[in-house]
């Protein structure tokens, strides 16, 4: 910066010499812009070395940031207000309710049961049982009593600690993006056929009950 300074004086200094001399021999009009592209050509650096100092400093200061698994857990954790057990638990549920065990039902299940924290009367069926406005909390939507027959029966159990599947990984990206695949309340297994139901995977759950606009909250 001070070169830069003491280089800007020099400049004034000889301008102010060089206009004094061309005035005094009245020839100005032809030798000044002349003279002061030679000058600022001689004293400035070049447009490539400018260029190129900021291109390595912009480059070299530049950080990748990396989102990892255990970073979209946390994130989720405090989103949904949940504890490490209930969110292993939620998954123990989706993953055991997963038809086919594909990423694409385990998407489908989780995005059920996040339905159902928008819709007032399932938020209010479910606050009205756990209290204290526990109907918005996806893990009390999960566990609510004949809902999900795998908790009832103890089934989840098995996968509380399948963390390499796909279908975990499915959980993970919806709870983490919140990108909705349906609108839909409720679900059957492949076999029990439903009316105006509709499938995400083959020999997937069948989904049905769509939230309306008038009840979500």
């Amino acid at each position: 910066m001070n070169n830069l300074i003491d280089m800007a004086y020099a400049l004034r200094i000889l301008w102010s010499y060089i206009k004094c001399k061309t005035y005094k021999f009245n020839i100005k009009y032809l030798m000044l812009p002349i003279i002061y592209l030679v000058v600022i050509s001689l004293v400035i650096p070049s447009g490539n070395m400018l260029v190129n100092e900021v291109s390595r400093t912009t480059v070299d200061s530049y950080t990748t940031i990396t989102i990892t698994k255990e970073d979209k857990i946390n994130s989720i954790l405090d989103k949904y207000n949940l504890t490490e057990y209930e969110f292993k638990v939620i998954c123990g549920i989706v993953l055991t309710e997963a038809q086919s065990n594909s990423y694409e039902d385990a998407y489908a299940v989780i995005n059920t049961i996040y339905n159902r924290t928008k819709s007032s009367s399932w938020t209010r069926y479910i606050s009205n049982m756990y209290g204290n406005d526990k109907g918005k909390n996806i893990y009390y939507q999960a566990i609510a009593p004949n809902q999900f027959v795998v908790y009832q029966h103890g089934s989840y159990k098995k996968n509380l600690n399948n963390t390499t599947s796909k279908g975990y990984d499915a959980i993970i990206d919806f709870l983490y993006t919140e990108e909705v695949m349906h609108n839909y309340l409720s679900f059957r297994s492949h076999n029990i056929k439903v009316k105006n139901s509709e499938s995400f995977s083959n020999k997937g759950n069948n989904y049905f009950n769509v939230l309306n606009i008038e009840n979500r909250i």
